[in-house]
């Protein structure tokens, strides 16, 4: 329903914005064309089955490096490290997981390590999928060990890779690293995935209703679950825990708040076309 007269005056508070020749406000990222175009697309568009889901993702990329301060971000980093001698420690090591099927091919049925056995065997697919290059410095590291991650975070929280818990997944990570780090680094490094949060609700809310409660669902346990860590998951070597039935280590990580497994498989197809 619109808005109108004495209403519509009271939301507005009375006022007019200032006036100009061009489009500009006090947001960089609204006064960047690409931005607006992107988050935009992102947030209207339809699941289609003409481009993949991640076709757009570039672009996002694109936009937020235009707008991102690379100076600042690598001193944000550096005073965490002053701060966090655990986070220094981990950054100084510099372990990079070397993934493949044999590595984890003894592994009992129900543990961590059977479970990525299954993925790498099964799906044909590999855990280290980009960023596969030796990392210049800090940042491009923890970008590193973020992808590294990424694959196995979904099948022990349970998060799984439907359209529901990717979201839910996202939400877990942007919990756990707010917890850990100053809010200004907090912020630059879920900066792109609150993008894809965001946007993708609001894509569920335009044009599939239905899948929305259980995108409302994966925010609350995402942040559920990211709120009971004590440090990011991108910093969890999992390396550690092939040996370790899953359950277990689901408790010990403080990720009970995972649905069962196929939980929101059903929305693949209801969040789609």
């Amino acid at each position: 329903m619109e808005i109108k007269g004495s209403d519509a005056a009271y939301l507005m508070g009375n006022v007019e914005p200032a006036r100009s020749s061009v489009l500009t406000s006090n947001s960089r990222f609204l006064n960047n064309p690409r931005m607006r175009d992107i988050y935009a697309q992102m947030g209207l568009k339809r699941n289609g089955d003409d481009l993949p889901d991640a076709f757009l993702v570039p672009e996002v990329n694109r936009a937020i490096a235009e707008e991102s301060d690379f100076a600042r971000l690598h001193a944000l980093i550096a005073a965490e490290r002053d701060r966090l001698p655990d986070f220094a420690a981990w950054l100084d090591a510099r372990f990079v997981s070397d993934w493949c099927a044999e590595k984890v091919a003894h592994c009992a049925e129900g543990t961590v390590g059977w479970l990525i056995h299954q993925f790498i065997a099964e799906s044909g697919m590999e855990i280290d999928f980009m960023f596969r290059g030796e990392p210049a410095n800090d940042f491009e590291y923890m970008t590193k060990r973020r992808v590294q991650n990424h694959d196995i975070e979904h099948m022990v929280t349970g998060l799984d890779p439907s359209p529901v818990g990717e979201i839910g997944l996202i939400v877990a990570n942007c919990s756990a690293i707010h917890r850990y780090f100053s809010p200004e680094l907090a912020g630059e490094l879920t900066f792109q995935t609150m993008f894809l949060a965001s946007t993708s609700l609001m894509r569920m809310a335009c044009h599939y209703p239905t899948v929305v409660p259980a995108m409302l669902d994966a925010f609350a346990r995402g942040d559920a679950l990211g709120n009971k860590q004590t440090k990011p998951l991108f910093m969890i070597k999992w390396e550690d825990w092939i040996d370790v039935p899953t359950e277990v280590a689901r408790e010990a990580l403080g990720f009970e708040d995972g649905p069962p497994a196929g939980y929101w498989t059903w929305t693949v197809d209801a969040a789609r076309g």
